[in-house]
C-alpha cells in the first residue's frame, strides 16, 4: 500500500510539473496575443488619430454632397440663403474697394464716379437671378463631384498642418505578422484566439488543482508518510511558486467600450478603444522599480525581492533537505526559515496586498470611468473595467497555503520522530 502511494505521489508530482509547463507556454502566447490586440485597440490608433477623423469627415462631407438636392420645397429658402451669402460677399467687396481707393492718390475720384454711376447697387439688383444661377448649378452632378474633391483636399490640408503623421510601423508589423488585411480583422482573429486558450487552459488548471487536493489529503491523512511522498509535496509547491512568480498576477485594463455622438447630423462611433493596460509579474515589477526607480525604490525593489522571490525559494529547498532528513533543522536561521517564515514572511501579505491593489485599482478605475460616462441625445459613452486576476495570483495564494501546510508536515515530522513512534 505504501508503495502504491509513493508511485501516486511520485506520478502526480511528474504529472502536475507538465501541466505547469504547459500554462506557462500557454500564458507566454496569451500575453503575445493580449499585447497585439491592445496595441491594434488603444486609442491613439482610433479616438486620437487623425487619419480616422479624415476618413469620417470625408465620408460625411461626400454623404451631405451626395445627398443634398434642390427641390421645389426647399428651393425658396436655398434662394433666400444664396442671396444673402451673395449680398455680404458683393458688401465686402465694395469695403475693400473703397479702402483701396482711399489709399491711392487720385483714388478719391475713382470713388465718386463709382458713386455717381451706382456701380455696387447696380451689382446688387442683379442678386436674384445670380442666385438663381447657382442654386441650378448645385444640382449638378459634375458641380457636386467638384465639391466633394475640394473639401476633401482642404480637410487632407488642415489635417496636416494640425497634426504630425501617425506612426503605423507597430501596428502595421502586428498586422503584418498576423497575416490581417485591418485591424478589425486582426482584432477579431486575436479575440477569437485568446478565447481558445482560455478554454484550452480550463482542463490543466482543473487537474493540477486535483493533484494539490489529492496530494494533500494523502500526506495528512496517513501516519505515516514517506520521505517521499514528503519531498513530491514540496515540489508540488515549487513549481506553484515558480508559476507565481514568473507569470503576471493582474492585469489592469481601463476601455470605452463604445462612443457615439453626432456629427452635423449623422452618427459617429468609436468601438474598443483601449486608454491603458498594464499586466506584469513579480519579476517584471521588481525589474522596473529597479531600472526606473529612485533609492526610495529600489530599495523596495530589494524588499519585494525578498521576501516574494528568495525567502519563498529558500524556504522551499531548506524545507525539502529536512523533509530528506527527516527532521526538524538544529540551526536557528534555518529553523526560523522552516517553521516560522512560511506564518511570517511576506508572502501571505503580499498575496492579501495584491489583491487589496486590486479592488483599489478597480474602484479607482470605475471612478474615473463613471466620470467620463455620458447618456444625451447627441452623445452616449460606455466605458469598461477589464482589470482581472491572473493565473500568477492564483499559483502564488495557492504556494502560500501550501508553504504553510508544509512547515506543519516539517513540525508534524520531527515531533514523531522525537518520540520514536515513526517507521523511517
Amino acid at each position: 500500500m505504501n508503495s502504491i502511494r509513493k508511485s501516486i505521489f511520485i506520478a502526480s508530482t511528474l504529472v502536475l510539473g507538465v501541466i505547469m509547463f504547459q500554462l506557462y507556454a500557454c500564458e507566454v502566447e496569451k500575453r503575445a496575443l493580449k499585447a497585439d490586440l491592445i496595441e491594434i485597440s488603444h486609442i491613439k490608433y482610433g479616438m486620437f488619430n487623425v487619419d480616422e477623423w479624415k476618413v469620417i469627415l470625408a465620408e460625411i462631407i461626400e454623404k451631405k454632397v451626395q445627398d443634398f438636392e434642390v427641390t421645389p420645397e426647399n428651393r425658396k429658402e436655398i434662394l433666400k440663403k444664396t442671396e444673402a451669402i451673395v449680398s455680404k460677399i458683393i458688401d465686402e467687396v465694395e469695403s475693400v474697394v473703397r479702402q483701396e481707393n482711399k489709399k491711392q492718390t487720385f483714388g478719391f475720384i475713382k470713388q465718386g464716379i463709382m458713386d455717381l454711376t451706382n456701380t455696387f447697387d447696380d451689382v446688387r439688383e442683379g442678386i436674384p437671378q445670380y442666385a438663381v444661377v447657382i442654386v441650378d448649378r448645385l444640382n449638378d452632378p459634375k458641380t457636386k463631384e467638384s465639391l466633394k474633391a475640394y473639401l476633401s483636399a482642404k480637410i487632407d490640408s488642415f489635417a496636416g498642418e494640425t497634426v504630425g503623421e501617425m506612426d503605423y510601423s507597430v501596428m502595421n508589423e502586428i498586422l503584418d505578422r498576423r497575416g490581417c488585411e485591418s485591424k478589425e480583422e486582426c482584432r477579431v482573429c486575436l479575440e477569437e484566439s485568446l478565447f481558445a486558450l482560455n478554454q484550452q487552459e480550463r482542463l490543466p488548471i482543473f487537474m493540477a488543482l486535483l493533484v494539490i487536493l489529492a496530494q494533500t489529503l494523502l500526506v495528512f491523512i496517513p501516519k505515516n508518510v514517506s520521505t517521499a511522498e514528503l519531498v513530491c509535496f514540496g515540489l508540488s509547491a515549487i513549481s506553484l511558486l515558480i508559476g507565481g512568480i514568473l507569470l503576471p498576477m493582474i492585469d489592469i485594463e481601463a476601455t470605452i467600450q463604445s462612443f457615439t455622438f453626432l456629427l452635423v447630423g449623422e452618427t459617429v462611433i468609436f468601438e474598443n478603444q483601449v486608454l491603458f493596460f498594464q499586466s506584469k509579474s513579480i519579476l517584471e515589477v521588481v525589474q522596473i522599480l529597479m531600472q526606473n526607480g529612485g533609492a526610495g525604490l529600489v530599495i523596495v525593489s530589494i524588499l519585494v525581492f525578498s521576501f516574494s522571490v528568495l525567502i519563498p525559494v529558500l524556504k522551499m529547498s531548506l524545507s525539502i533537505f529536512a523533509m530528506v532528513k527527516r527532521e526538524i533543522p538544529q540551526n536557528r536561521f534555518a529553523k526560523f526559515i522552516v517553521l516560522k517564515a512560511g506564518k511570517w514572511s511576506m508572502a501571505d501579505v503580499l498575496v492579501v496586498a495584491l489583491f487589496m491593489a486590486y479592488i483599489g485599482f478597480q474602484g479607482v478605475i470605475n471612478s474615473q470611468l463613471t466620470q467620463l460616462q455620458r447618456d444625451s441625445g447627441t452623445m452616449e459613452l460606455l466605458t469598461t473595467n477589464n482589470s482581472t486576476l491572473q493565473l500568477g495570483f492564483y499559483l502564488f495564494t495557492g504556494y502560500a497555503l501550501m508553504g504553510l501546510l508544509v512547515s506543519s508536515l516539517i513540525e508534524k515530522v520531527g515531533v514523531i520522530r522525537a518520540d520514536s513512534r515513526i517507521i523511517l
